[in-house]
């Protein structure tokens, strides 16, 4: 493609491009609820731990690290300052004002994963995600990102390519996370072997937990099951990173996939919140390609219910009391 072509590319790309999105809202808030449920379900005294020495104190020694509350307030009580985080956190699920939310979310996340002495992944990827954000969504002038889409006179407006620049580096780094996910699998024994599952449902700290723990760990002795659970997380990751960068409908297929394969690692393993994080960035991600779809779903939806209640309508009806006391009488 010619640098004259490219541009031509970029700039219907920019002015094709959604920047008002209910479901880059519906994701937003996905991430901002499991973030929050951190917070709630983790006192201060578990999250800040002494690690590597005798002493529980927050690093604040680089400049990301500097403008953390937790480091801007340090002499607060944390348990205080979790609470105003939860409260940021809890706005931004709300929806309001998806334009300027975004810059809280991602001080919000920054002061989490830079923070906390016991990080996990989704941290790291909530910082990341909610960077583009604050770009993805420049150009979002609703009150609430539940609202219908609107604002086509902005399309020309510099908030416009921001806007699009910021969904793009959404979809190219939670494809990358994904696609690097698989190919690091593969050089590791036990994935490529397809034993891994076998070992982490058997892990002291970190295995199989929950209601079905004994069953994840019966299943992961059968051979047969255990190689496909290890292989088909890898062909998984693979298969969102992939239909991520693809169009359309392909996209909103990467989200249900993502989200199966996080519920089924929840129920297997407990690690919700990560889950959570990991289903709504790839939401975000594939924002254009669910706001495509979702007519042609509520459409599917509505003529589904449509055809449930003729069907119902359609059922003649005994006049006689007795009859009918009758037969439920038998059908019980």
């Amino acid at each position: 493609m010619h640098a004259k072509q490219l541009a031509v590319w970029m700039e219907r790309s920019v002015r094709r491009f959604p920047a008002e999105s209910r479901a880059l809202g519906v994701g937003r808030s996905v991430i901002a609820l499991a973030q929050a449920s951190i917070l709630v379900f983790t006192p201060a005294s578990h999250l800040f731990v002494p690690v590597g020495g005798d002493e529980i104190k927050v690093d604040c020694s680089t400049p990301a690290q500097a403008v953390s509350l937790y480091c801007l307030a340090g002499s607060a009580d944390r348990q205080f300052l979790n609470l105003v985080v939860l409260a940021l956190l809890l706005v931004v699920a709300s929806g309001i004002l998806p334009r300027y939310t975004t810059v809280l979310h991602f001080w919000a996340s920054l002061s989490i994963g830079q923070s906390i002495s016991l990080p996990d992944g989704g941290d790291a990827v909530a910082q990341v995600v909610t960077f583009f954000l604050v770009l993805a969504c420049a150009n979002d002038r609703r009150t609430w990102h539940w609202q219908r889409p609107g604002g086509e006179e902005r399309k020309g407006s510099v908030w416009q390519g921001l806007a699009w620049a910021g969904w793009w580096g959404v979809r190219l780094q939670v494809a990358y996370i994904y696609l690097n996910s698989a190919l690091a699998k593969l050089s590791v024994g036990p994935w490529s072997e397809g034993s891994a599952t076998y070992y982490v449902a058997r892990m002291e700290n970190f295995g199989a937990s929950g209601l079905f723990a004994d069953l994840f760990r019966w299943s992961t002795s059968v051979t047969l099951l255990a190689l496909l659970s290890a292989w088909g997380a890898i062909f998984a990751e693979c298969m969102i990173a992939l239909l991520l960068l693809r169009r359309g409908s392909r996209q909103a297929v990467a989200a249900l996939v993502s989200a199966a394969l996080h519920v089924l690692i929840i129920l297997q393993l407990g690690i919700v919140s990560f889950g959570f994080i990991m289903v709504g960035a790839v939401v975000c991600a594939a924002s254009r390609g669910l706001d495509a779809n979702a007519p042609r779903l509520t459409g599917l939806f509505s003529r589904t219910r449509g055809s449930a209640r003729e069907s119902r309508s359609s059922v003649p009806t005994d006049p006689e009391p007795a009859h009918r006391t009758d037969t439920v009488a038998l059908g019980s």
